[in-house]
């Protein structure tokens, strides 16, 4: 065989030993991207961790403070504290300000008599 075919020979060899272990399915960017998504998973793995554990401050603050227990009930649920005395009917109130807004913002006029003409 010829020198110059050899050579050729052997840069093929060498070409696919190369995109094997660049672009292989184990090759090297394989790796990086591997490597990636492993900083992207711990950081998201402490991010989570920190959410647990306020989470589980919140539960054991909910289970020992009856007033931070009130307060989030009252936030979150819309519940009222039977003990709160200061209940007031919200429909007879809507209905006295949607009378006094009307009469104060629109003034009365007689629309039988402007159009005649």
């Amino acid at each position: 065989m010829k020198r110059g075919g050899r050579w050729i020979i052997a840069i093929a060899v060498f070409a696919v030993v190369a995109f094997l272990f660049l672009a292989g399915p184990n090759g090297l960017i394989k790796l990086i991207q591997v490597k990636q998504r492993e900083v992207q998973l711990e950081r998201k793995m402490i991010e989570l961790k920190a959410e647990i554990e306020l989470t589980r401050q919140k539960l054991e603050r909910l289970a020992s403070d009856p007033d931070y227990l009130r307060k989030v009930a009252a936030e979150r649920l819309e519940m009222i504290d039977p003990r709160d005395t200061t209940h007031e009917d919200s429909t007879a109130t809507d209905s006295i300000s949607a009378v006094d807004t009307i009469s104060i913002d629109q003034p009365q006029e007689d629309t039988a008599s402007e159009g005649g003409d």
